[in-house]
């Protein structure tokens, strides 16, 4: 599981410009599910762990002395999230021009890892949660602030150490 986190000012998603979704101050999260991810994914502690991450994480300025630090979190900044399906997260582009996906796990399996995604991040948010038409063809517009754009990949937080 990968995330591709962007802090805005604003993001919305259309599908046939019609506007499903847009959020003002937050974040705007691409996600993405490999090969790895199977249907257990969902139920385990690295997903639990995915989602208190996110929306946990303290990449939003404080007040006082530490408005010019990344110091709260989207839920204490006031902010939403707009989650949106992006298999491309796993494109491999070592050969040729063209990417390959076949690191992305098939929709069949992404799609209710994505949608369950929601569910659990929109209940820790208690709201405030947004997402985009999984297998749709989506517009996704924002406006990146700072910019801050963070990656987290699933393997590499929740791996166990090297031994060394």
């Amino acid at each position: 599981m990968r995330l591709c986190i962007q802090r805005v000012l604003e993001g919305s998603v259309a599908v046939d410009g019609t506007t499903l979704a847009s959020i003002g101050k937050g974040l705007v999260v691409l996600v993405g599910f490999g090969q790895e991810d199977g249907p257990e994914l969902a139920a385990s502690d690295v997903f639990s762990g995915m989602v208190r991450k996110l929306v946990e994480l303290r990449i939003f300025p404080g007040e006082g002395e530490y408005a010019q630090k990344m110091h709260c979190t989207v839920r204490e900044a006031g902010g939403s999230i707009l989650l949106i399906p992006q298999f491309t997260l796993y494109a491999d582009c070592r050969r040729g021009r063209r990417p390959d996906f076949t690191a992305a796990a098939p929709p069949a399996t992404a799609r209710p890892l994505f949608e369950a995604y929601v569910r659990r991040v929109d209940e820790m948010m208690q709201g405030n949660v947004y997402s985009g038409l999984f297998g749709a063809d989506m517009r996704i517009s924002l406006c990146n602030w700072g910019p801050v754009t963070l990656w987290l990949d699933a393997a590499e937080l929740f791996s166990p150490p090297a031994k060394g």
